[in-house]
């Protein structure tokens, strides 16, 4: 969603095997919202956007 590092333990091929961090995590309301329908269930999202904080503006 913001285009940071999502730390998707799934995505590197060293952790693979291992859980995400983002299985045990609970989203914030207001991150799933921003999710794209199309991307809802598919698209990794960083610990930051979970937590329901917007991106840093550079």
């Amino acid at each position: 969603m913001c285009g940071e590092p999502n730390q998707c333990s799934l995505s590197n091929p060293a952790t693979a095997t291992h859980a995400c961090w983002c299985f045990t995590t609970e989203i914030a309301p207001e991150a799933r919202e921003r999710i794209p329908a199309d991307a809802q269930d598919k698209a990794c999202i960083c610990p930051r956007c979970a937590r329901g904080e917007l991106p840093e503006k550079p």
